[in-house]
């Protein structure tokens, strides 16, 4: 939900029998939506964009992030897009030096942005990054959680009371162990 009040869902979408990533509104708390903006890479890049994440930062720039399937594993960074105009428009994606997937973004209470991700090639784990200038640019990575397989990610976190922040995942705890859901509480400096 925007501060305007508005739902904004960003997603996969067919238009006119092509793929397409789109942003689409509610103004009616989901009973309607609408496509309002179409999401393009930058210079072309042939990207597959999936999974994607966004969030509405104090100034009201919106912060749109991808996960990518190239063939080469090695080769899936994150993509990124920005909206200052509510969703209606975007800049095109384009690769950050972020390797992992899928995204998750939060806006912690002091107005930082929290990226949170699984990582598939080694260090193997659940990572976050934070950006204190509204996704311009994405601090160092801290590891929260390592793992001992490529069957892991899809983090999701929130910020508790208390100013911690949880983080839900899954993946492999101790090597020999089944995927499992797991969660870490922690606190960023």
């Amino acid at each position: 939900e925007l501060a305007d009040g508005r739902l904004l869902f960003v997603g996969n979408a067919t238009i006119d029998a092509e793929p397409a990533v789109v942003a689409e509104e509610s103004s009616d708390d989901g009973q309607t939506w609408s496509v309002i903006s179409r999401f393009e890479t930058e210079g072309g890049i042939k990207a597959s964009l999936c999974e994607p994440h966004l969030v509405e930062c104090p100034s009201g720039r919106i912060v749109a992030m991808f996960r990518t399937q190239y063939p080469s594993i090695a080769r899936r960074l994150l993509f990124q897009s920005e909206s200052d105009d509510g969703g209606r428009t975007w800049t095109p994606a384009r690769p950050t030096s972020i390797y992992g997937y899928p995204p998750h973004l939060k806006r912690l209470a002091d107005d930082r942005l929290l990226l949170t991700y699984g990582k598939r090639i080694l260090p193997q784990g659940e990572f976050a990054r934070v950006s204190r200038d509204e996704g311009r640019t994405w601090g160092a990575e801290l590891l929260l959680s390592p793992d001992h397989s490529m069957d892991l990610g899809y983090p999701a976190s929130t910020q508790l009371a208390d100013g911690t922040i949880y983080t839900v995942f899954y993946g492999i705890h101790r090597p020999g162990e089944k995927t499992s859901l797991q969660g870490i509480r922690w606190r960023l400096r």
